[in-house]
């Protein structure tokens, strides 16, 4: 088919999240089926090393079982020396049976500060 979805994506810092995190682009235009890959940028303001976690979340919530994420950074923590700036890759899928009413998905990110947790477990 000739069908194509938006992809909108969010990235948002957790109350004392100091990183600069966000996508490489605000939006993308996919068809269903059809492996994509994008991006995501982290660099980390601090004097410090820290790890963090992006927790995602897709809207509306009825798309999420159709939004296939096959690599993603999500899936571990990302440990940043101070100063240091990450590119992050993110591939996904929309599956050919998302609902024909959905025309637009968007996939938010926040980003979590878990340095203190990686620590305690350490």
């Amino acid at each position: 088919t000739t069908r194509k979805i938006k992809v909108q994506f969010v990235a948002t810092n957790n109350d004392g999240m100091t990183w600069s995190f966000g996508p490489d682009q605000a939006m993308l235009s996919v068809h269903p089926g059809e492996a994509t890959t994008t991006s995501f940028f982290a660099a980390n303001p601090e004097r410090h090393a820290m790890v963090a976690q992006a927790i995602p979340s897709v809207s509306p919530a009825r798309a999420a079982e159709f939004f296939h994420k096959t690599e993603c950074f999500c899936f571990r923590q990302q440990a940043l020396e101070a100063g240091q700036k990450i590119d992050m890759p993110l591939r996904f899928i929309v599956d050919q049976d998302l609902p024909e009413d959905v025309h637009t998905i968007t996939l938010t990110y926040t980003l979590f500060d878990v340095t203190q947790r990686v620590a305690a477990n350490n």
